[in-house]
């Protein structure tokens, strides 16, 4: 896979750029290095690996400089040739306004011109994003990293100056995990990727159920040697609730018999109430009658003449006959009545009887169906059997529940020792794997330490080492004389140095397979004392001569070697973009500063 075309819709704009084989340079004239409005960095020579990315597929967002600015790039359509592994050339078309609607036509001759291409002339037309990823990724067939897509590598080959911070893990790996981008990178070098994968999803694993056990503990308070204590008291209380549930099966209550009893006794209550107001209207009469029958009248005419005589008034004979009349009238009268008093006596007091008699016999059977509603024996007893029987059921399914949660816990603790086992096994393979080396990745290291040695005349290591995990940490570093690191790999210079020949080593190595073919490295001199500028040319040169890589650098005219390095520096042929600060047709896009 290799660059050949990078061109747009707006070519007065943004100029066609044709990559070619062997060295490419992008090289930025600073006429004027006092204004800092004119700083290199501002020309764009950076700003290309953006528009390569973005031809390349790469998934952008509101900040990517393109969509930060839509009043100045929505117009714009890019274009992208890339040479295929296995012959041949594939366009990408994307537009700025609609990244995620992409075109695809394959060809044969290179620095084709599609702009003006219709829709039926396009192989593939408005693919989805993720579809083009697939079908350019089927198209490129990189096959030494399935089943990794074209696009997990591709920023070691389009190295930005973010980039050289560190060897191995790029800037857009550096707020991910050591699974985006370890298990990769272990591919490339040639170790079993799928241990790693495998590794890291047993890791996740065992700190979920490690945080799984953590939560059942603390919800239940219970601790799996509390299993068969639990399970004892589950199967006792269990027998309770078995034992009471056919002690109140062996009671034959039935709901209509119990809703005639309770009918019964209402009316019972009611033919009580009734006799207890006759009752006492009854006795209430009786006592009055009672009371009137041992009245009597009491007259005496003695006493009433010897009131005249005190009185010195002669009481007259007449009056005598008069009073004596009366008083015999009224003593039969009052015998008259007193004899009804004493019929209508008898008469309440039969009642009075009867009534009691009644009350008795109705007092009984209330008393007996009192019995059945609860008032004694069966039915207290089955009342009370069936509270105690809810209270058991409902202790019942709390000890269901612990029992339960305590067989999730013991059930986590068994996945718990069983993926702590698989993490152990792998960790193991790992360390095997690691010792074991292989031919890839020895061939990798030398041609690295070849590289370092040419370039810096100093010795550089990479190996690998297990971490405390069981995983794997990549290592980068220059070798003293004593075997041990010393501090030149912590400057900028140095370890930008380490990120260009662990690239370089990885390129030479896949060189005669279905890989990557090219780099870009951003500033890829700058910071570099000139003899080392040379040196570097001369190792790009080998490896693109030798191998066939296509190498893509940028840099500022100050750092290009001197001109008498003939053969070394770039020709005006190997300068595919001229970006100067004379103007803003020196820009990479001729628009003013944005």
């Amino acid at each position: 896979m290799k660059l050949s075309h990078l061109y747009s819709n707006q070519p007065e704009i943004f100029f066609p750029i044709r990559f070619r084989e062997g060295l490419n340079a992008v090289v930025a004239r600073i006429d004027n290095p006092k204004d800092e409005r004119k700083l290199g960095h501002n020309l764009g020579k950076s700003l290309l690996i953006d528009v390569i990315d973005f031809s390349l597929l790469k998934g952008v967002d509101k900040h990517h400089f393109l969509k930060r600015h839509p009043e100045l790039f929505d117009c714009f359509v890019f274009f992208l040739e890339i040479k295929l592994p296995g012959g041949g050339f594939v366009t990408v078309r994307r537009s700025v306004e609609e990244p995620t609607k992409i075109a695809f036509k394959r060809h044969q001759k290179p620095y084709a011109n599609f702009v003006d291409l219709e829709e039926s002339g396009w192989d593939h037309w408005r693919e989805s994003f993720k579809n083009a990823v697939r079908l350019l990724d089927s198209m490129l067939a990189l096959t030494p990293i399935k089943p990794w897509t074209y696009r997990k590598g591709m920023g070691y080959f389009l190295r930005t100056q973010k980039d050289y911070q560190d060897v191995f893990q790029l800037a857009k790996f550096g707020k991910g995990k050591d699974v985006d981008w370890k298990p990769y990178l272990a591919r490339i070098l040639g170790f079993n990727d799928s241990l790693l994968t495998e590794k890291y999803a047993a890791d996740t694993e065992l700190k979920d159920w490690k945080a799984k056990q953590s939560q059942i503990e603390a919800e239940t308070n219970l601790k799996p040697k509390d299993f068969d204590k639990l399970r004892a008291s589950l199967d006792a209380k269990q027998a309770e609730v078995d034992g009471k549930v056919e002690a109140l099966d062996a009671f034959d209550f039935h709901g209509q018999e119990i809703e005639l009893t309770r009918t019964l006794a209402d009316s019972v209550e009611a033919e009580i109430a009734t006799n207890n107001s006759f009752l006492y209207n009854a006795r209430h009469d009786l006592q009055q009658i009672e009371k009137s029958l041992v009245t009597s009248l009491e007259f005496d005419l003695s006493d009433v003449k010897r009131v005249f005589e005190e009185s010195k008034i002669s009481f007259p004979e007449q009056l005598a006959h008069e009073y004596d009349a009366l008083v015999t009238f009224n003593r039969k009268i009052l015998s008259e009545r007193q004899s009804m008093l004493g019929e209508k006596a008898d008469e309440l007091r039969k009642e009075i009887t009867q009534l009691e008699a009644e009350n008795q016999i109705l007092g009984k059977r209330r008393q007996e169906i009192l019995k059945v509603l609860g008032g004694t024996d069966s039915l207290r007893k089955y009342k009370e059997l069936q509270r105690e029987l809810d209270a058991d059921r409902a202790g019942l399914e709390l000890l269901r529940e612990k029992s339960e949660r305590l067989e999730q816990l013991i059930a986590a603790q068994k996945k718990l020792r069983e993926t702590r086992k698989r993490v152990g096994a792998l960790t193991t393979s790992i360390e095997e794997e690691i010792q074991s080396s292989n031919k890839r990745y020895k061939a990798i290291q030398q041609t690295f330490r070849e590289i370092i040695s040419k370039v810096l005349h100093r010795s550089a290591l990479i190996f690998v080492e297990p971490n405390g995990e069981g995983n794997l940490d990549f290592r980068a570093e220059f070798n003293g004389g004593n075997d041990l690191q010393t501090d030149e790999d912590r400057g900028t210079s140095f370890r930008k140095m380490l990120c260009i020949a662990f690239d370089l080593a990885i390129l030479i190595n896949y060189a005669d397979e279905r890989f990557f073919h090219f780099v870009y490295h951003d500033g890829a001199l700058e910071a570099l004392q000139a003899k080392l500028r040379l040196a570097l040319l001369r190792v790009v040169r080998e490896t693109c001569d030798r191998h066939g890589i296509q190498y893509i650098f940028s840099c500022l005219s100050e750092d290009m070697p001197a001109e008498e390095a003939s053969g070394l520096c770039p020709t005006d042929d190997e300068i595919v973009l001229k970006l100067h600060d004379g103007g803003d047709d020196g820009r990479l896009f001729n628009m003013r500063p944005f």
